[in-house]
């Protein structure tokens, strides 16, 4: 007979890990399937290519689950400034949590540390069943539950599956649930840099005329950068030597730090928008990636997965409280409703400042960086500005 639990996650990354955190720690049988084998170590001398800027609300979350310790061991890097500036004119932007009452704005943090903070707590879960180097095959869903195939041939049994499973979702495709967007013919080049100056915690972005460079302070005084260009530049820049590369990072940030070491190797992802029109079906729901791929122009695409899995965590969790389905619609929907607006809101906010920051005609230039040096002016839209960078 198949093992049978409350709720299966397909996905063990940052979001589907933490959904299974919050339901598993309440007492919610969970499965989490994963395709790989999350790192629990790695030499103390590399670096992960694939960061994220955790707002205050993100890390008041890990703290709740009591895994933030383990994270700020492991090495975070808080953010407590952010100076913004484009290429045209004299248009800048210089933000300092401090203005705003805080000591921080975020943290930036390795993926993998992330990762591996919530697995250790997972590993503790009575309530939770880890399946590694494990794919899901297949699914069917019946009036009690959804039989669950996976890549071993296991079969296991769910009240409620889970899609956590990124932005080429297998649980979103089988499902037959839409997805739109577009590409934006652009890549993204992610490094880690030693810069000569210090990087003051203080999150650089220059808006350039193909697309944005952001440098995001990393520990042990390093930079992780994202480069965002059209997709032939990415690749020339890709194929530089590691001192021309450096020599053009270097010009690019207008020896904001000085001169750059590159760290490890290099590499690159293309952009897209992406989202689907439904976020659940019959026992089945998506989360993170799986309904929503943003542009990384303000580093929010954890933070917004990482609501996602609270959201539904908590409409689980009264469901399950109350005695009633926790995959019926009426619950399944609640979570979508409360999502969606938001998931939305911050798409088109991202796609927007893509294509204003973007823009090479001369009038909107103007119009951006006289409305950046306006905004630099004024401390209560700086101060608002800060907040929302803190997820408050």
């Amino acid at each position: 007979m198949a093992k049978t639990y409350q709720v299966v996650i397909v996905g063990g990354g940052m979001v589907g890990a933490t959904a299974a955190c919050l339901l598993a720690e309440k007492g919610v049988s969970v499965a989490l399937i994963d395709a790989g084998e999350p790192m629990a170590d790695w030499p103390s001398d590399t670096y992960d290519l694939r960061v994220s800027a955790l707002t205050l609300l993100s890390i008041n979350l890990f703290k709740s689950l009591g895994i933030w310790s383990d994270i700020v061991q492991l090495g975070e890097q808080a953010v407590q400034k952010m100076f913004v500036w484009d290429h045209f004119g004299s248009g800048e932007l210089d933000i300092d949590s401090a203005d705003a009452g805080e000591a921080k704005m975020g943290s930036v943090v390795e993926n993998r540390i992330t990762v591996s903070a919530i697995w250790k707590k997972l590993e503790t879960l009575d309530c939770c069943d880890l399946f590694t180097a494990s794919e899901l095959e297949g699914f069917n869903t019946d009036e009690e539950g959804v039989n669950i195939e996976l890549s071993g041939g296991e079969i296991i049994r769910a009240s409620l599956l889970v899609g956590a499973d990124g932005s080429n979702s297998k649980i979103r495709r089988l499902s037959g649930i839409d997805d739109y967007g577009w590409e934006y013919q652009q890549k993204a080049l992610v490094a880690t840099v030693k810069p000569e100056k210090s990087h003051q915690n203080t999150a650089w972005q220059r808006f350039l005329p193909e697309g944005p460079l952001a440098l995001l302070p990393l520990r042990d005084d390093l930079i992780s950068i994202v480069w965002t260009s059209n997709t032939e530049t990415t690749d020339a820049n890709l194929q530089l030597s590691e001192g021309d590369f450096c020599n053009a990072l270097a010009d690019a940030s207008e020896y904001q730090l000085g001169s750059f070491e590159l760290i490890g190797e290099r590499g690159a992802f293309p952009l897209k928008l992406q989202f689907s029109s439904e976020y659940c079906q019959d026992r089945m729901v998506l989360i993170g990636d799986a309904i929503h791929t943003i542009h990384p122009l303000a580093g929010q695409g954890a933070n917004l997965g990482l609501k996602d899995a609270v959201t539904l965590a908590d409409v689980v969790l009264n469901a399950d409280q109350a005695n009633r389905d926790i995959a019926s619609q009426q619950v399944l929907r609640r979570y979508e409703r409360q999502r969606k607006g938001d998931n939305l809101l911050m798409m088109g906010m991202m796609d927007g400042f893509k294509r204003l920051f973007g823009a090479d005609e001369a009038l909107v230039q103007l119009a951006r960086s006289s409305g950046m040096g306006l905004i630099n002016q004024s401390t209560f839209l700086k101060n608002q500005i800060c907040k929302y960078a803190m997820g408050i």
